[in-house]
Order: C-alpha cells, then sequence, then structure tokens
C-alpha cells in the first residue's frame, strides 16, 4: 500500500482473510492489518464493492468500535488497516464462566453504543460473537470494542446479481439471527438478535440452545424456543427486567424484539445502574457517577450529576442521592423518588428512555412533586400505610453456590410460605423480586402481626430440613404518607424501610417509631434495638424489634391468642381503647374532641362487634358454617351483596355448590366488585374438582378478571392442591400468558390424586419442552411411601416428550 504500512507479524486467521500485526510508517504506530482470502477478492466485481464498503466502514467513529485507519489494494489482495487493539477477547474471558453481573452489563451496554453508531452508517455487523469483541483498558475502565462490523456484507451477493454464495458461511450458526438462518432478508434488527444471543452467553456461560451441529443450531435459532435465561442463570432471578429484555432479544419475530440498537444501551444503561444498586446482601451500596448509563437516563431516581451522599449512597429502592434536582428513573420495585419542593422542574424529554420503559420496573415521570404517575401505573393517590420489605439472609451467596434446582426450589418455598400471609393479614403484596417481597398495610398492627406469622411459618419450616436448607429473612416494617399505584410504592418511606433492612437482623421483625406509635401495643411486646439516621438527614430515628419467646416457637403463644382476623371481644375492645384514651387526656388535658372521639370509636366497635356479618364470619372461622348460616337467616341479618357472598363461602363449606354457584351469579356488577378469597378459594376448588362444571367457570367469569386472576396464579403457585390445580388449570385455559407451565405442570406431579398427576403428565408431554423430562421421569416411579399411579401413562408422556423436543 504504497509503502505506508509494514508487515510486523502474522496475529491469526479467520473466515474471511488473515489479520498481520503492522507499523504505520509515518506515525510508528501499531495497526492491524486484514487481509481478505484471495478467491474472496478474484470474485466478479468484489474489488470495487470493497472499496465502496470500505469507505463506509472508515467513516464510523466511535470508542466501541475498532476504527478503520485505511483500506486498499497490495496486488492482487484487498486490505483493510485498523487500530490495533491491546486486550483480552471476549471469548477468552468467557472460558472461565458467565462474567461477574454488573461488569457484564457494563460491557454490553458499551457494545450496544458501538453497535448503534455502525447502524447509524446503515451498516449491519452480520457476525456478532464473542471472538469479534475485544476487552481494553482504558481511562475509564474496561472498554469494549467491535471488530469486523460490515465485513460479511462484502460477499452477499446484490440485488440482480448471479453471484454464487456456495461455500460462502454468513455469520457463525451458534449466533445467527432466524433471518439469516431461513436465508430471508435482513435489516438492523438481526444485529440484535444476535446481540442477545452475545448477552445470553456472557450472563449465563451458555448458549440459549444446545445444537450441537450448525445444522442443529440453524434449525433452532429458524423454530426453537430459547431456555429461559432465568433458568440459565438462577442468580438473576430477581431481575425480571434484564430477564426479559435478553429473552425480548431472542425473539423469532423481528418487530418484537427492540427496534433500535440506541433503544437497547439505554435499557442496559438502565439496567446496568439498576443492578449495581439492588443487592440486599450488602446493604445499602453507592452508585457513583461513572456507572450511569450515557444516555443521561437516571435509573432507580439515581441523579447522575450529582455526587454520592456519605452515609446514605443510592439505595435499591429509589433514593436519590442529590440533595435536591430533577431525578428521572425508575426505582427498584417500580418505587420513583418524588422530588422535593416546589421549585423541583420536570426532567427535561430527553433524558427520558427511548423505550418508554425500563428495564427494572415502571418507568414514571413525575411533571409536580405529587404529579401523575405514567408508563404503566394508575395515577397515584398520597396515602398513609405501613410498608414492609423482606429478603433472604445471605440470598446472593446462596444463589451462588446452589444448583438450578435447589435454587428454585428454595424460591418456590419462601414463595409458598409468605405471600399467602400478606393476604390473610389484609396486606397489598406491590412487587415480588426473587426473594424480596414488598407490601403495604393498611393497619400498622396488621403488618407486625403478618411479620410475626411469617417468622413462625419459616420457623416451623427449618424445624424439618438440614441447616443448609433453612431459610432465615428480614421483615422491615415503617408507616408514612406515600404514592401508591397498582405496581409502585413512591416516596420517602421506601428510603426509610430500606435503611431498615440494611440494619435488621434475621428471624426478626423490625420497625420504626413510626409504625411502634401507632400500632396496637396491647398485641405484641416490643423492645428498642438501635438507631438508624433518616436517609440524606443527621436525624435519627428509634428502630424496634418484637420480643421473642426465650425458647421453642417465637411468636406462636403472641399469635395464637390473636389470630389474624379474630374479633376481640366488645368490652375488651372498650377496655383498651378506654385506656388509650384517658392516658392521652392526662397528656394533654385540653384535648376534649379527642376524647369525645374515642368514645365514639369504642361506641362504633361495640356496633361492630354485634353485626350479623361479623357474628356469622367469626362462627366460620371457628369451623361451624351451619351456625354461621344460620345467624345469616335471622331477621336482623342483612341481605346485602356482602351477605350474599359471604353466604356463597358457607355453602362451599357445606358441600351445596350449586347454591354456591347461583349467589354469585345472581349477584349484581357492583355486587362482585369485591369477592373475597375464600369465595375464590372456593370456585378454584370447585373447578379442580371437576374441570366440566360449567357454573365454577360461569361464577368464576362473572367477577372481576383483574382479580380473579391476580388470586388464581397466587394459587396456582402454592403447593399441590385441590384449588391449586384448579387455579391452574382455570388459567391455563383461559390465558396461560406469563405462566411457568413447565415449573407449575412439574409440582403438580407431586399431588397425592393420580388424576391429578395424570393430567399434568399429558399436559407436559403436550408442551414438548424438555426441562420437564426429569420431573417426569421421577414421577414415573413409585414415591416413597406413596400411592403408585398407572406407570404406562408417565412412560408414554415421556416418549412423546422426547419425540417433540428432538433437534
Amino acid at each position: 500500500m504504497d509503502g505506508r504500512f509494514r508487515v510486523l507479524k502474522p496475529l491469526g486467521s479467520g473466515g474471511m482473510g488473515e489479520v498481520y500485526l503492522g507499523e504505520q510508517v509515518s506515525l510508528g504506530r501499531k495497526v492491524a492489518i486484514k487481509v481478505l482470502h484471495h478467491d474472496l477478492h478474484a470474485q466478479a466485481g468484489m474489488a470495487e464493492r470493497f472499496k465502496r464498503e470500505a469507505r463506509l466502514l472508515s467513516a464510523v467513529e466511535h470508542p466501541a468500535v475498532v476504527r478503520i485507519v485505511d483500506f486498499g489494494q497490495s496486488g492482487d489482495a484487498a486490505c483493510l488497516v485498523m487500530e490495533f487493539v491491546e486486550g483480552q477477547s471476549l471469548h477468552d474471558a468467557l472460558q472461565g464462566g458467565p462474567l461477574f453481573a454488573p461488569r457484564a452489563l457494563a460491557l454490553l451496554q458499551q457494545l450496544a453504543e458501538g453497535l448503534a453508531a455502525i447502524h447509524d452508517k446503515g451498516i449491519i455487523h452480520r457476525d456478532l460473537k464473542p471472538e469479534n469483541v475485544l476487552i481494553s483498558p482504558s481511562a475509564r475502565g474496561e472498554q469494549a470494542r467491535l471488530l469486523d462490523f460490515g465485513i460479511a456484507r462484502l460477499v452477499e451477493p446484490e440485488a440482480g446479481s448471479a453471484l454464487s454464495q456456495v461455500g460462502v458461511v454468513l455469520g457463525t450458526p451458534e449466533y445467527l439471527s432466524p433471518e439469516q438462518a431461513v436465508g430471508a432478508k435482513v435489516d438492523t434488527r438481526s444485529d440484535l438478535y444476535s446481540f442477545g444471543v452475545l448477552a445470553y452467553r456472557v450472563l449465563s456461560g451458555r448458549l440459549p440452545f444446545d445444537g450441537p451441529s450448525p445444522r442443529h443450531f440453524l434449525s433452532q435459532h429458524a423454530s426453537a424456543a430459547p431456555l429461559p435465561l432465568d433458568r440459565a442463570a438462577p442468580q438473576l432471578s430477581r431481575y425480571v427486567g434484564l430477564l426479559s429484555l435478553v429473552m425480548r432479544l431472542l425473539d423469532k419475530d423481528p418487530a418484537k424484539r427492540p427496534q433500535t440498537a440506541s433503544e437497547l444501551a439505554d435499557a442496559l444503561g438502565l439496567a446496568h445502574t439498576a443492578l449495581v444498586a439492588f443487592t440486599p446482601s450488602q446493604g445499602t451500596p453507592v452508585v457513583h457517577a461513572n456507572l450511569t448509563p450515557t444516555s443521561g437516563t437516571a435509573a432507580f431516581g439515581v441523579n447522575p450529576e450529582a455526587p454520592a451522599l456519605p452515609g446514605s449512597g443510592t439505595a435499591a429502592f429509589g433514593v436519590n442521592p442529590a440533595p435536591a434536582g430533577p431525578a428521572s428513573g425508575t426505582a427498584a420495585f417500580g418505587a420513583v423518588q418524588v422530588p422535593a419542593g416546589p421549585s423541583v422542574t420536570a426532567p427535561p424529554a430527553q433524558n427520558v428512555p427511548r423505550t418508554g420503559t425500563a428495564a427494572f420496573g415502571t418507568t414514571a415521570r413525575l411533571p409536580g412533586p405529587l404529579g401523575a404517575v405514567t408508563g404503566g401505573a394508575a395515577v397515584a393517590k398520597a396515602q398513609n400505610v405501613t410498608v414492609m420489605l423482606t429478603d433472604i439472609q445471605g440470598f446472593t451467596d446462596r444463589m451462588s453456590r446452589q444448583t438450578h434446582e435447589e435454587n428454585a426450589r428454595m424460591l418456590d418455598t419462601h414463595d409458598r410460605l409468605l405471600m399467602p400471609l400478606v393476604r390473610e393479614h389484609d396486606g397489598k403484596l406491590v412487587q415480588k423480586r426473587g426473594d424480596a417481597l414488598l407490601a403495604v398495610f393498611r393497619a400498622p398492627s396488621a403488618s407486625i402481626r403478618c411479620g410475626m406469622a411469617m417468622q413462625e411459618a419459616l420457623w416451623r419450616y427449618n424445624q424439618t430440613v438440614p441447616e443448609e436448607h433453612q431459610l432465615h429473612i428480614r421483615v422491615c416494617l415503617h408507616s408514612g404518607e406515600v404514592l401508591l399505584t397498582n405496581d409502585a410504592v413512591l416516596g420517602e418511606p421506601m428510603e426509610v424501610v430500606k435503611a431498615v433492612e440494611h440494619v435488621a437482623a434475621a428471624d426478626e421483625v423490625t420497625f420504626t417509631e413510626a409504625v411502634n406509635m401507632v400500632r396496637n401495643r396491647a398485641e405484641a411486646p416490643a423492645e428498642p434495638c438501635g438507631t438508624i439516621p433518616l436517609p440524606g438527614r443527621e436525624e435519627k430515628v428509634q428502630l424496634y424489634r418484637v420480643t421473642r419467646a426465650a425458647e421453642g416457637s417465637p411468636f406462636g403463644a403472641v399469635l395464637n391468642s390473636a389470630e389474624p382476623g379474630a374479633k376481640q371481644s366488645p368490652l375488651a375492645g372498650l377496655r383498651a381503647t378506654t385506656r388509650r384514651g384517658l392516658a392521652f387526656l392526662r397528656q394533654h388535658p385540653r384535648a376534649v374532641l379527642g376524647a369525645l372521639a374515642l368514645v365514639a370509636a369504642s361506641a362504633a366497635w361495640t356496633v361492630h362487634a354485634s353485626d350479623p356479618l361479623v357474628q356469622a364470619r367469626g362462627l366460620m372461622k371457628d369451623g361451624k358454617p351451619r351456625e354461621a348460616l344460620q345467624r345469616l337467616d335471622a331477621p336482623d341479618a342483612p341481605d346485602d351483596a356482602e351477605a350474599t357472598r359471604l353466604r356463597a363461602v358457607l355453602k362451599h363449606a357445606l358441600n351445596k355448590h350449586n347454591d354456591e354457584h347461583n349467589l354469585i351469579l345472581g349477584l349484581d356488577k357492583e355486587g362482585t366488585q369485591e369477592p373475597e378469597d375464600e369465595l375464590l378459594d372456593g370456585l378454584a376448588e370447585d373447578y379442580g374438582d371437576n374441570e366440566k362444571d360449567l357454573s365454577a367457570r360461569q361464577a368464576l367469569e362473572a367477577l372481576p378478571a383483574t382479580t380473579v386472576r391476580a388470586h388464581l396464579e397466587s394459587l396456582a403457585r402454592g403447593a399441590p392442591t385441590t384449588k391449586q390445580w384448579g387455579a391452574l388449570r382455570y388459567l391455563d385455559g383461559k390465558d396461560p400468558k406469563g405462566l411457568d407451565l413447565v415449573g407449575l405442570y412439574s409440582a403438580s406431579l407431586a399431588s397425592s390424586d393420580c388424576g391429578v398427576r395424570t393430567k399434568a403428565a399429558l399436559r407436559l408431554a403436550s408442551l414438548g419442552d424438555a426441562s420437564a423430562l426429569p420431573a417426569l421421569t421421577r414421577a414415573a416411579e413409585k414415591p416413597p411411601g406413596g400411592k403408585a399411579c398407572n406407570p404406562q401413562t408417565f412412560n408414554r408422556a415421556i416418549e412423546e416428550l422426547k419425540k417433540k423436543s428432538a433437534p
């Protein structure tokens, strides 16, 4: 090339040509020289195409793209001269297994930005793979660099060309998009699919398909469903936004993938910041500015312009380290830091992700201090609630050292034991991420009872398993005014409860002074357990924990004396309220109106306790459904929708299912709006007993679809029971979207009912997912001490599944 470059030594070779280490003579700097294979250069029209494409490639300038320095011909060879990058290939970096997730996401975000740069020039990479990524040191830390962008296009025939492609491989089979696999036209979204395969490999250490041959990979990319990333990398199970993003990239339909590399870079930037922020086992970490996405969009309410505040940092649940100023983005569990003060203005439009959604939860823009929340959540209203946050002690460490099956079993046990207790104590489960639960309660005392019930349930479970399988959780509570939507809790209480989680001990129920002041102190004794500073302030908050029993069951004695939902006697309630009222008056002698209010409350309680509905529910709880029904038939009993729904629950308990369904179907639209859990449990049980029971289905369909689905999903994920089976079958027949059918039906194989086990086996066979084979194989064997079902059914299901899942 006219003496401008000198070849020093060969570096390697690939499918397109050989690469040499060279020197740019005029500057004395090292370069990499890629010489295309002679047979490619000899093809008709290739020399002209090479010049045209090389000019296009040399126009790309981006730190995540290896720069083209020059191009030309040397004799009968075509050459590309690139900057020489010292570092490690991503392929070599993956030889030790998957990359640590924060490192992986930082590199992937850089690659997505580089991909966006070449797409902006109209170039499609066509061969994304670890071998074409270099990791080099830079002033900002590690820098990922894309190689060989656009090279594959040189050997693609132009429209109308008769150039043969026989023997030319465009791309690498393990990373090809479905469009490439079937020879269809490709666009930039093809690179996004290949990027998804690359991201899957980086995060899990394996490919989404098993191959093993090129032919198998082509077939699998074209038509097979990839193994869900949460199964390949269970340590990422709490990061549902990240899992969803990678699986979207792997969608067969290009229209369902992210549509641009810029959109992908934004989402990865948010995921990266979120992943670094949300590490419960390490408390409340600080997210520094250099970890924020370059798009300027702050994840989890993090302000990238503000320095981190010592002692506070960025909590995983939406803490903004900036003392003031605009903060946008999405907090973990959908929580967004609400800007403080009327002078705060909305973030500029360019700081909102192009997608409109963030990787972890609901993106929200707050046009003012208490603005409407958008992006999928309903408009928020300020409410005073008690916020509960729980997580498993040592969760991250356990996930890293346990097998996939052990991790799945641990989380299933956790959910089965704890999630129903939130509903039983009149709480609302806002979000669930891996081992962490976020819930809200109207009554602080109910939140404490729920926390004790959780610790009690886990204590009983831990008595039955070896120490290494035991579960120990932190329960943290704080009360305050929040903005509450269907899937988000917004406001300062989120910061405080996360700060509590940072210091709370496992196996305890820990709460703040705000909870202690308004709880019913007669229900559970408590003791001080230190203080915490309010995030971003010097003020400290006193913490308490419920006093545990000296030995044995930690809270059983307290819970047994005040079961959830149990009604206190009118006189006991009156005495307790009066005592609190007199104490208040002694401290505040002017509060006559307050005293009158307390008397009115006591009178209201007396009326409440004599209510026929209250008495009927008490009889039902005592296992006396017949007497409860008689109480509802008394002349003084109401005949409204609530009474009708309670009658339906009692009819179910008496096995009068036709009456039960007719009562529900006889309700008007308003009367069906707030079905009790017991009502939904009964209908699910009816459907599990007989899927052909048309009246049970009609009764379920007469109730609000969203309420029914939420409750039945919770039941379907529980232990195998008749109502669990009914919930699963109803949802499967109605709309199984979002359900892990393979996992749920595999769990149903543990049922003691042979009919259920047989139906579950047949359904798993029809789903065609090979991951169900181990569960089916175990189900075909006689359970220890259990009843053996017909093994022929299970063997047929196994054979059918093997045929369907075969490449």
